[in-house]
């Protein structure tokens, strides 16, 4: 969404939360946000790889941001080029930057003159958030506009799934499968990955559908839904109506469908004072399942296991892949998409 000249990323609304300055950045809309289970209304309202994005012609400009919740991590990039990092919490924090021409703050002139590489963004600001629910509380500066389509990929990437696709257990939001897919495909990413609470509800499955701004997604479904109890058929059920509501409106798009990754559940574990009515391996085939009879041929399958398939990939609760995890998650993922993507229009 644009607003006030600048373009907010992975925002849908911006809300007003009684108690608190400023708008909540927000992922859905609070339409959708009401339909979801009384966990997830709570999750959903994290922000998760949420980026303010601007190009800035003349003078100066100042984001003010609180973080509600918890401690929030804000990256700064320029392009595709990490300035600085900081954190944020419910003290108003003010993010300065200043147009300086060519050198914006860099031991060289700019990235984009000579022959350094733009494979993905343009010269312009981005200001990633990812932690909690944070709210803007200003936004300063003459010069700002929003990037023009060129300046950013040409493609969208769509995630949506539970902590480990929101990136839990990550040591950096850049860090996380969904980024680091993208990365890699040269895609722009937008996460709506819900801690502890993807139960597959057909509100966000149909605001996925009713969403024309994606070009290929991923359902990472659901280790939520095994470790609170929901039986595999039960499961499968809720899964393939999320599927079919979301392909059927988009048939010319690759849906991949992620099952389990491994966790302590493999070792018949459960989470404490939680009761496991399946098995993992009982959801990895429910999911194989429901992604071969759908119908809809975009729709394909990604086995978790052969995503991730070194345990010291997870962090110590052996459920959230770690930072190393991550990233032969998001490697192996990438080339799984890479030859379903489409071609770019110009």
């Amino acid at each position: 969404m644009i607003h006030k000249q600048v373009e907010l990323h992975n925002v849908e609304e911006l809300v007003r939360v009684e108690g608190r300055p400023g708008l909540l950045m927000q992922r859905v809309p609070e339409t959708v946000r009401a339909g979801l289970l009384e966990k997830g209304r709570d999750q959903i309202r994290r922000a998760a790889l949420l980026e303010i994005r601007f190009g800035l012609e003349t003078g100066s400009a100042a984001i003010t941001l609180a973080s509600f919740g918890g401690v929030s991590q804000v990256k700064v990039f320029y392009g595709d080029y990490e300035v600085e990092s900081r954190q944020i919490g419910e003290t108003p924090t003010t993010i300065e930057i200043a147009d300086v021409g060519l050198e914006p703050g860099f031991q060289f002139r700019s990235p984009w003159s000579e022959k350094v590489p733009r494979p993905s963004f343009g010269p312009i600001w981005r200001i990633l958030v990812h932690g909690h629910e944070v709210h803007l509380l200003g936004l300063e500066g003459e010069g700002l506009r929003p990037p023009a389509p060129h300046e950013q990929p040409a493609l969208r990437y769509l995630a949506y799934g539970t902590s480990i696709t929101f990136g839990i257990a990550a040591s950096s939001p850049e860090v996380t499968y969904v980024a680091q897919t993208a990365w890699r495909l040269g895609l722009d990413a937008l996460n709506l990955g819900m801690p502890g609470s993807a139960h597959c509800e057909q509100a966000i499955a149909k605001h996925i559908a009713a969403r024309d701004d994606w070009d290929i997604a991923t359902l990472c479904i659901s280790v939520n839904m095994l470790n609170q109890g929901i039986p595999a058929d039960r499961f499968a059920d809720q899964a393939a109506a999320m599927i079919r509501t979301i392909a059927a409106a988009h048939p010319g798009k690759p849906l991949v469908c992620i099952g389990l990754f491994p966790s302590y559940a493999d070792l018949g574990w459960t989470w404490p004072e939680r009761e496991v009515r399946s098995t993992s391996g009982e959801y990895r085939a429910a999911l194989w399942d429901v992604v071969q009879r759908c119908g809809f041929p975009q729709v394909r399958y990604a086995n978790g296991g052969e995503l991730l398939d070194d345990w010291r990939g997870l962090s110590h609760d052996l459920l959230h892949p770690a930072s190393s995890g991550m990233i032969q998650i998001g490697e192996r993922l990438a080339s799984v998409m890479r030859p379903l993507l489409p071609t770019p229009k110009k």
